[in-house]
């Protein structure tokens, strides 16, 4: 998303939108994460997890097509919202699904996952970008988020029982 919203601000002759932009989005993300920690929810994390991905693929799309820095940022804070919810969410479910004795390194393992498959897609991102523009890019976001609600969704249900 970061080398969409830069391209898009770029493109359009005004470098310096990229951080109003970036503002809108990252505004959101602590609304968002604050807003979800704050209450007790029902429902499998899974479920949620699935819910929130789904959410993040929707409110990604239409960046694909609008071109109004208005729309471009009301639509960025409206994925802002998402993504620390599908954080928290991967923290729990990792928390959920292997024995506490190495719960550390499942953790190392699923930041660095998440590092390296944010460093794959900003090249592809940036790929597309210089092939065909931002809303390219914004594409290759929304994708992304789209594959991450098909693997939710597709996951496996329950937990395995935890070693004591």
């Amino acid at each position: 998303m970061q080398v969409s919203v830069a391209a898009y601000a770029v493109g359009r002759g005004t470098p310096n939108a990229a951080a109003l932009l970036y503002f809108a989005s990252n505004c959101t993300n602590l609304v968002g994460g604050l807003a979800y920690g704050a209450r007790r929810h029902n429902g499998s994390p899974r479920r949620h997890q699935a819910a929130a991905a789904a959410c993040l693929t929707l409110a990604s799309l239409p960046l694909t097509v609008l071109d109004a820095p208005l729309a471009i940022g009301a639509t960025l804070a409206l994925t802002g919202l998402a993504v620390p919810v599908l954080l928290i969410l991967t923290s729990v479910l990792t928390q959920s699904s292997v024995p506490r004795a190495v719960l550390t390194q499942a953790f190392t393992w699923g930041n660095s996952a998440s590092a390296a498959g944010s460093a794959a897609a900003a090249a592809v991102a940036g790929r597309v970008v210089d092939a065909g523009g931002a809303h390219g890019g914004f594409g290759v976001a929304a994708g992304a988020a789209g594959a991450m609600t098909v693997l939710a969704l597709g996951g496996r249900r329950r937990p395995r029982e935890l070693s004591k």
